[in-house]
């Protein structure tokens, strides 16, 4: 039985989403590098192509395989470009989840992100040493607010304000920190990790985005 009649049989009794349907495409097509090429934010995808939506929301709501695999690499080319000018051994922190989100959803798309770009950045150095301490509880949520999609700036920087600390100050003090978020509107999000981190004694933050909305 080819793999085609399969995936048409399990399609027919399962019907697929279809931004899994777009997913599917976009794979078998490469069309990641048309989109970052497309992109007006150096290397982040535009959120606005519907091909890059349903990219995201299958990585953040399905944490979709191959979403992920074709996200992450085009979050490892970011985060190469990053390491190429950066002294030491960053810390690449994951935007984190509170808890009571995390058991409704049941992962944090920002830590399968990061997890899946790893092993591409290790593939891009003939070092052995990795190029980014992986710190998924260098941050943490200790408010649960709602979610930021559809509020408006000035209540999106309210809603996040204060909503994170890095409870650990002793692992990023003195650190440069390379944080990663799927979408990124405002920036209120990076705003405040970069505050709590700050606070906690890190050194520069940097913040990445998958894609731009």
């Amino acid at each position: 039985m080819s793999r085609s009649f399969l995936l048409l049989l399990i399609d027919l009794i399962i019907p697929p989403r279809n931004t899994a349907l777009v997913v599917r495409e976009l794979i078998l097509a490469d069309m990641g590098q048309r989109m970052l090429s497309e992109s007006e934010h150096g290397g982040i995808l535009p959120y606005h192509d519907p091909d890059v939506r349903a990219l995201v929301w299958e990585v953040k709501y399905y944490a979709n395989k191959r979403a992920v695999q074709l996200c992450a690499a085009v979050l490892a080319e970011q985060l190469l470009a990053v390491a190429a000018e950066t002294l030491g051994t960053p810390l690449l922190i994951p935007i984190p989840m509170h808890p009571t989100r995390r058991r409704e959803r049941g992962h944090n798309q920002t830590e399968i992100l990061c997890e899946a770009a790893l092993p591409i950045l290790q593939q891009h150095t003939s070092a052995t040493a990795a190029l980014f301490d992986y710190a998924p509880w260098a941050l943490a949520r200790v408010r649960h607010t709602p979610q930021q999609q559809g509020l408006p700036e000035y209540h999106r920087r309210k809603n996040v304000r204060l909503s994170m600390l890095a409870p650990d100050p002793a692992l990023v003090r003195g650190k440069i920190c390379v944080v990663v978020d799927d979408v990124t509107t405002t920036g209120a999000t990076f705003t405040e990790a970069t505050r709590a981190l700050k606070k906690a004694g890190a050194c520069r933050v940097v913040c990445i985005a998958l894609a731009q909305s």
